[in-house]
């Protein structure tokens, strides 16, 4: 795979559907049955990725959404948070990486890899061993925990920051 054709492209409201779709696929995949149960993955696809829901959120501006694209395919994508957006509160020069998910059949070729910050941050579930290694990898090191609402299951995530 030549990586030189991936492009990031922001993502707009008339893009909604598509990330929908990928949201929804990519979240499953990561998180779906046998880690979590089929329930609480479906009540939190339908919290999270529901189209208004994702309207909201693009119209947000302090955040923002950005697919990957390798030849026009969406492979992946991503959402920032800076400011009040982010979903734990600093007093810090910060950008928080809320989601970044590529689909399984890309996954492993380096598709995911500023503004003036500190440092940028983001949440991983604790038993996700394999994300936690790949940021750790990347230079990101644990510095909080935070809790994740899966459907009706109170999980634990554990935040990581890059620092500038």
């Amino acid at each position: 795979m030549n990586l030189e054709k991936i492009r990031l492209t922001k993502v707009t409201l008339q893009d909604a559907p598509k990330l929908q779709n990928i949201g929804q696929q990519t979240f499953y995949d990561t998180y779906g049955p046998p880690l979590n149960t089929e329930k609480n993955i479906q009540i939190y696809i339908q919290k999270n990725f529901e189209l208004d829901q994702l309207n909201i959120e693009l119209q947000n501006p302090n955040s923002c959404f950005y697919f990957a694209k390798l030849n026009d395919q969406v492979v992946g994508y991503l959402k920032l948070n800076w400011g009040n957006a982010q979903t734990e509160k600093t007093t810090e020069n910060t950008l928080e990486i809320e989601r970044i998910y590529v689909v399984k059949e890309y996954q492993g070729k380096k598709i995911g890899k500023s503004k003036n910050i500190d440092y940028l941050w983001l949440g991983v579930w604790n038993k996700n061993t394999k994300a936690i290694k790949f940021y750790k990898n990347n230079g990101f090191l644990s510095f909080n925990k935070h809790e994740f609402l899966l459907g009706t299951e109170s999980q634990v995530d554990i935040m990581m920051k890059l620092s500038f």
